[in-house]
Parts: C-alpha cells; sequence; structure tokens
C-alpha cells in the first residue's frame, strides 16, 4: 500500500520505548504512526482534520473505523467502530468491545489495510492493588425484556441470507437506538434476539417502563416490518414476539478491571427467554410473568392466559398477555 494513502498529525510527543503502528513493514514504503495515548483510525475526506488521527483513503474503511488506546498500565487496546470490520492476526472484533492487541499482532482493517503494533510499552504490577476499585456487585430488582423474531430459521432458509442479516441488522439498531430512550439497556443482540433489561427495587417502576418500553418496541417493530427501506424480504414477513419477567438478578461485568461486557444471573433472564416461545396469535405478541404484572397492573392492561410450564422450569407458572395501557388500545 502507498504512503500517499495515510496522513497523520501526531498530537503531543510520543513517550520514550512508545508503542506505534507499522504499515507496510519490511518494504521501502514502510511508515510508522507514535501511540502515545489514542490514536483513531479513520477515513480521509478533504478537508479532515488528520490532528491525532490516522486517516486511509480507502472508500472501504470508515469514517470512524477504530480506536487504539495505550493504557497506564501498559496494555494497548482496540476497539471496532466500523461497518466492514476490524481484525487481529485475521479474528474479527466485536464493535464497541475494547480487545487487547500486543506487540507483533496484525490489524487488519479495511480492503487491504495491514498494520503491525510494535514498541514496548511499561509493565504493571499485578500485585499491586493500590487505587484498585472494589466491586460493589449486588442484587438488584430487574425486569427483562426479550425480542425474538418468529420463525427466524424460516427467514434464513427461504431468503437470501446476507439479505436477511441486513434486514434483522437494521431492525434491531432501530429497536437498541429506541431501547436507550426508554430508559433500558440493551445487554446484547445478536442473531434472532434482542435482551435488554431496567433496574428499580421492590416499588416496581422499572417494571413499568419496561411494560411501556415493550408495548412501543413492538409498535416500533411493526413499523419497520412494513418499510420496504428496512425489511426488504419481498413475501417474507417481519413478525416479533416479546417477554417481560421481573425479578431479582446479579450484575457484573465480564473482563475483570477492564470490562468488554455485561453478566447477569437470575431467574428472570431464562424466564424471559422461555415465556416468549408461548407467544402465537392466540396469546398475543407481549408475554409477562406474574411479577411484573403485579407490579404493573394499574398501568397497563393483562390477560391472564393460566398456567404454563416453561421448558427447563420444575413447576409452572402463570402467564399474562399485556395488551395496552390502561386507556389506550389494544395491541
Amino acid at each position: 500500500m502507498s504512503r500517499s494513502c495515510y496522513r497523520y498529525q501526531a498530537v503531543g510527543g510520543a513517550p520514550d520505548k512508545s508503542m506505534c503502528l507499522v504499515a507496510d513493514e519490511g518494504t521501502p514504503a514502510e511508515v510508522s504512526f507514535p501511540l502515545a495515548n489514542e490514536i483513531e483510525i479513520g477515513r480521509d475526506q478533504p478537508g479532515r482534520d488528520a490532528a491525532g488521527v490516522l486517516l486511509i483513503d480507502d472508500p472501504t474503511v470508515s469514517y470512524r473505523h477504530c480506536v487504539l488506546a495505550l493504557l497506564p498500565d501498559g496494555r494497548c487496546t482496540v476497539r471496532d467502530l466500523s461497518r466492514n470490520g476490524t481484525r487481529i492476526d485475521g479474528r474479527r472484533l466485536l464493535p464497541n468491545i475494547e480487545v487487547d492487541i500486543h506487540p507483533g499482532q496484525v490489524l487488519e482493517l479495511g480492503s487491504a489495510h495491514r498494520f503491525v503494533l510494535a514498541g514496548k510499552a511499561p509493565v504493571a504490577d499485578p500485585e499491586n492493588a493500590e487505587g484498585r476499585t472494589v466491586s460493589a456487585t449486588g442484587t438488584v430488582i430487574a425486569t427483562v425484556l426479550v425480542g425474538d423474531v418468529r420463525d427466524y430459521t424460516v427467514l434464513v432458509r427461504k431468503g437470501p441470507q446476507a439479505e436477511v442479516q441486513r434486514c434483522v441488522n437494521r431492525v434491531f439498531d432501530v429497536l437498541a437506538a429506541a431501547v436507550a430512550r426508554l430508559g433500558g439497556t440493551m445487554k446484547e443482540h445478536q442473531g434472532d434476539a434482542i435482551f435488554a433489561f431496567w433496574e428499580g427495587d421492590l416499588r416496581g417502576s422499572q417494571a413499568v417502563a419496561a411494560c411501556a418500553a415493550a408495548l412501543d418496541l413492538d409498535r416500533i417493530a411493526v413499523e419497520l416490518g412494513s418499510d420496504s427501506d428496512v425489511w426488504s424480504l419481498r413475501g417474507l414477513f417481519l413478525r416479533m414476539d416479546w417477554a417481560l419477567a421481573t425479578g431479582p438478578v446479579r450484575i457484573d461485568t465480564l473482563g475483570g478491571a477492564h470490562p468488554t461486557g455485561l453478566s447477569m444471573i437470575g431467574d428472570a433472564v431464562p424466564l424471559a427467554f422461555r415465556l416468549e416461545k408461548f407467544a402465537d396469535e392466540q396469546t398475543g405478541r407481549i408475554l409477562a410473568c406474574p411479577v411484573t404484572c403485579a407490579m404493573a397492573k394499574r398501568k397497563f392492561v393483562f390477560r391472564d392466559l393460566g398456567e404454563r410450564t416453561p421448558k427447563g422450569f420444575d413447576r409452572p407458572c402463570r402467564v399474562f398477555a399485556l395488551e395496552s395501557a390502561l386507556g389506550g388500545g389494544v395491541t
């Protein structure tokens, strides 16, 4: 790759033994870019300032493609922000998750750009716990919301797989933004399901918020399914089912001192995933557990569906259909 495709202006001075990114290593075109604290990599465009940003003249590179950071403990991390992906030694990174990269490893992005991380950073003493954050992990009462694309395997089997993936991703991107707007936390969305939650206590405000969100998200999903710019699969329809479960859960971060995600343990999590499987044309699209119903029944209309035994549970539980807000129309 020619040096002319790169443009970079370092911000501040690089420390001794700093790390750097080396492009075209071992060739006459080899060039290094110092990593003093942080370096962003993105697509070059006319008028864009190159201060602190390694710009690449390539349309397969996103405007903000990835960020490398040199941390005080000497580690270097990469966070992917792109559409086409970022790879370390050929392994594609999950978006927006910080991943360690070590000297000698290869960073790949765009159609043909390879950088080797070079240099030596100070090594932190793992036995030195001074200044370490103490975990405050505890139990909270959360309402878990699961949304699942109905008959996803049929969609994958009958539709072009790449287009099915694009359509589902577009839908989930909109729903994830709506979850944040509605006060929830999106734990993950992958494959054919999204998983979000609202934290609270025994007073039940989280259940009320989650029920309101479920009705709103269901409405949004219906609208997206009729928008050909979003759901472009002709003859294949988007239908989503939802379930709400409330109970004590323990929430912690994955990755120890350098978090990369959330973990959640508690019966409400598997219960929400299992309740969603009961949804059909007779039950309605949004189901809820008894605790959710009890906490939110002063604000919403629920229909009692009787007792059912979720897969993996020892005893049946009562299941309710969430139909509308009080005073509102039936979904």
